[in-house]
């Protein structure tokens, strides 16, 4: 096998890897709430109406794939820097106190969702809207599937964060996997398009500071406001929470209680 063949059977094997991971377990997830748990769940859906169908998870699937082919030339740059030197990543755990490490995660994720609240507000302004997050907005009643589906360049943009970052800011290897764990399955919940969450939720710190599917969800059906993909607190700086979204949140399954101050 030549030297060019080798790198690019890597990068195949690499996003057959990722996709198979991924679809397993957003494809589990679908099956699992929205198909066999749908009677059952039926009080916790956020949305009213069903309107999720065959063509939108055609069109979820299909951008999904381009945002999985991005996210392994992502990966497969991150991982040629490192090996030439050129990042800040480190696999030595003696370098690193447990305190160290939790801050390094707790601060790539507030960085991560800063990165992601304002690329994702800037991706809706009228001029910039139809040429990429368009894509993703297709999707109104979501659903797992709809967690990875973007056009291309809004695919890049959310995932080119990290290689920057990584090349000047120290962090430990198994806590970038970590991030990458915690942001999918972050991504998943949010289009879940089911609240799970219980209704002391938003009440009790530091639970009342993160968001939820509701949150989420809302951003998909009023379109404006609800940027943030973590925490609420981006939002409510700059005042682009949805108003009523504590009021929703209480309110899915019916016996609504009144919503916090």
């Amino acid at each position: 096998m030549n030297d060019e063949t080798e790198p690019l059977l890597l990068l195949l094997k690499s996003f057959l890897g990722q996709a198979t991971s991924y679809f397993a377990l957003v494809g589990l997830t679908f099956l699992a709430v929205w198909k066999l748990g749908e009677r059952r769940f039926r009080g916790r859906r956020i949305q009213e109406k069903k309107r999720a169908n065959g063509k939108q998870l055609r069109h979820e699937v299909k951008h999904t794939l381009v945002t999985l082919v991005i996210g392994t030339v992502n990966a497969a740059a991150i991982t040629l820097l490192y090996q030439a030197g050129w990042t800040a990543l480190s696999n030595d755990l003696s370098e690193w106190s447990w305190p160290t490490l939790v801050l390094s995660f707790v601060g790539m994720i507030v960085f991560n969702d800063a990165w992601f609240y304002g690329w994702h507000r800037f991706l809706h302004r009228p001029g910039v809207f139809k040429y990429a997050h368009a894509v993703h907005h297709k999707s109104v009643d979501v659903n797992p599937f709809s967690s990875y589906s973007f056009h291309a360049i809004e695919a890049f943009i959310l995932g080119a964060w990290s290689i920057p970052l990584l090349m000047f800011v120290p962090l430990y290897i198994p806590v970038l996997a970590a991030l990458q764990v915690v942001g999918l399955v972050n991504n998943i919940v949010a289009h879940l398009g089911y609240e799970f969450m219980p209704r002391w939720f938003i009440r009790v710190p530091p639970f009342k500071w993160m968001t939820t599917s509701t949150y989420h969800n809302l951003h998909h059906t009023r379109f404006d406001g609800n940027y943030a993909l973590f925490f609420r607190f981006w939002d409510r700086l700059l005042g682009t929470e949805v108003p009523d979204y504590e009021q929703k949140f209480l309110e899915r399954g019916g016996g609504a209680t009144a919503a916090s101050p």
